[in-house]
């Protein structure tokens, strides 16, 4: 797996977010599934991109032609093995590094293997932000939300790779 995906990438997945409590993250509330894209970048390939994107999931089909990033976390490597690449999530966008979508600011990590013959992504963590201004395309920190804060939320995705045909591997 390692070598294969070694480099860079850009693949869409068919995922299910499980929403919790941002002061408890294991305490579900909510699930749902949506298309996400998934890119490994950067001038060393030390960047991940998870962008949430519009579609219907349907189990077996192929991702929709028309996926475009809305919502996008980043996470920087933290360790490469033979079975799996992992990402520490960041909370502050990386400088000259352009994002697609809006920025997402989250703590947690992005775990990618392979399973089942299949490309998987496992990530879990929370976020807490807020628009900078009501038309925004930038989201701002926000450390420490209060506890009822409506856009503060735990979150576990759990993705499968789907072929599409916006698809890159380097």
């Amino acid at each position: 797996m390692a070598g294969m995906w070694k480099n860079g990438f850009v693949i869409a997945m068919a995922a299910e977010f499980s929403f919790a409590a941002y002061h408890r993250p294991i305490s579900i509330r909510r699930k749902t599934r949506r298309w996400i894209i998934v890119s490994r970048c950067g001038p060393g390939s030390e960047f991940i991109t998870i962008a949430s994107a519009a579609g219907r999931v349907e189990p077996h089909a192929d991702a929709p032609i028309g996926l475009a990033p809305i919502n996008t976390a980043v996470g920087i490597l933290l360790s490469q093995t033979a079975e799996d690449l992992t990402f520490l999530m960041v909370r502050q966008p990386p400088t000259h590094f352009p994002i697609a979508g809006a920025f997402l600011p989250t703590d947690g990590y992005c775990r990618i293997f392979e399973s089942q013959g299949s490309f998987r992504l496992r990530s879990e963590g929370r976020h807490a932000h807020g628009a900078r201004r009501p038309d925004s395309h930038v989201r701002s920190d926000l450390p420490d939300p209060a506890p009822n804060a409506r856009r503060a939320l735990g979150w576990h995705i759990e993705a499968v790779k789907h072929n599409w045909v916006g698809e890159f591997i380097s």
